[in-house]
């Protein structure tokens, strides 16, 4: 998910709602998937927490990482806020072409979510 993706605009989002913006998306991707498969399919309840599983990341709980990079936009009488101008997905970088004036610094830091969970009942065998 980049600030601008789709756009030709030299606009950037903030970062509270970007961060916001982004774990609604993928709580509500979740909550999509499950509406969209039979029931326990995608992040199924009931799930035993073995060390297996927790050392390979199967869990409710999830770190999701971010790297943004932000610059700081004061303006006249207001109080400086921070603004997405770029996103690294999957190795490159996606945000605003082109440099304007001010400071940039990349942000590298994990949110821990919980994630919704489907209703599972074992059918014959299943455990």
């Amino acid at each position: 998910m980049a600030a601008n993706e789709g756009s030709t605009s030299r606009e950037s989002m903030e970062l509270r709602q970007f961060i916001s913006k982004a774990l609604e998306d993928i709580i509500g991707a979740v909550e999509d998937a499950q509406k969209a498969t039979p029931k326990g399919c995608v992040m199924p309840s009931g799930l035993k927490r073995t060390l297996d599983l927790v050392k390979h990341g199967v869990s409710e709980i999830q770190a999701i990482d971010f790297e943004v990079t932000v610059k700081a936009d004061q303006r006249a009488g207001s109080e400086a806020r921070l603004n997405v101008v770029a996103v690294v997905m999957g190795g490159s970088v996606k945000g605003e072409s082109g440099k304007s004036g001010g400071h940039a610094a990349t942000l590298r830091f994990k949110i821990p979510i919980r994630l919704p969970s489907s209703p599972w009942e074992p059918e014959n065998g299943d455990q």
